[in-house]
């Protein structure tokens, strides 16, 4: 008989279905209102609101003391060492078209570590939940897979919604093309760690991937068998990868070469424009210009 999960782990897990119960009538009903946050694709909508203070209501009222933090209302301080994060809805834009890819996820962290998480798939009706030692699946107990050639990985790369780093998660994505199997493009990094988590993708990477979107996934992915690296690549930027223990450190130094050259690359534009800027005024013309200015190629802390 399989273990049960402890009381934080099946708290997490009673949560994000209260907020599922939510997005479920909605997507039944298909009526709510869209809107765009920080640019034109990232996007909100009334049932995240929603399903966020469903959620939050839920875990005050059996842990009143816990600091939460909310992708869509910030950061709540509590006076216990549990803090819950929680993402009503990890994929809007999906929503908001009516595709099933789509996850509420909900996390705790425990004296600053990620342990407990539970992400539930409204589209699919299925769920997965982590105590940090236990792990079990609407669809029995979950295990990552056993692909150990990078040859041979499915991977997923979150295209990040920001502008900064957007361009350097695309060049990731280029320079892993060629090194493994092929990639998905899902459009909801908690449904991409569900799949890692249950063997239909063999690993993720994020460039700065927000807390809310990765922390459920993370313990999830962990307890699953898989390994989750965390570390700093150029640019300023933290990358996330998490996989099966064998793929995950094969990217991991992949990731870290490929943003680095992005970046070099960069620099290499910003310079060639600078140059170009001064010889705007001494009558270079507007082919040379074009010439002069096509970029070169673009191509842990780990535990």
């Amino acid at each position: 008989m399989a273990a049960s999960l402890s009381a934080l782990g099946q708290l997490a897990l009673d949560a994000a279905q209260a907020g599922n119960q939510i997005v479920r009538a909605a997507q039944r009903e298909q009526s709510f209102e869209v809107r765009a946050k920080s640019s034109h694709r990232d996007l909100v909508t009334d049932v995240d609101h929603a399903a966020e203070a469903a959620i939050a209501r839920h875990l005050q009222q059996r842990r009143p003391g816990d600091a939460i933090l909310g992708e869509e209302t910030g950061e709540r301080p509590g006076t216990t060492n549990v803090q819950w994060i929680i993402d009503p809805i990890d994929g809007t834009a999906n929503f908001a078209r009516g595709r099933t890819d789509i996850a509420v996820a909900v996390a705790a962290k425990i004296d600053d570590e990620i342990r407990v998480g539970a992400l539930v798939r409204p589209g699919h009706g299925d769920w997965l939940a982590t105590d940090g030692e236990v792990i079990r699946g609407s669809r029995g107990t979950p295990s990552v897979s056993g692909v150990e050639n990078l040859q041979d990985a499915l991977v997923s790369v979150s295209v990040s919604v920001s502008a900064e780093r957007r361009p350097v998660t695309l060049a990731v994505l280029q320079g892993l093309l060629p090194e493994v199997q092929d990639f998905r493009r899902i459009g909801s990094t908690s449904c991409d760690m569900f799949a890692v988590a249950t063997g239909e993708l063999d690993a993720y990477v994020g460039i700065g991937t927000k807390p809310w979107d990765i922390a459920a996934g993370w313990a999830v992915t962990r307890a699953a068998g898989g390994r989750c690296l965390q570390f700093p690549v150029a640019g300023g930027h933290t990358a996330f990868v998490l996989g099966t223990p064998e793929i995950a450190d094969q990217i991991a130094p992949l990731v870290e070469d490929m943003a680095s050259a992005h970046t070099a690359a960069l620099g290499r534009t910003s310079s060639t424009t600078s140059r170009l800027n001064q010889s705007v005024g001494q009558g270079t013309d507007a082919a040379s210009l074009m010439r002069l200015s096509r970029p070169n190629d673009l191509g842990h802390e780990r535990g």
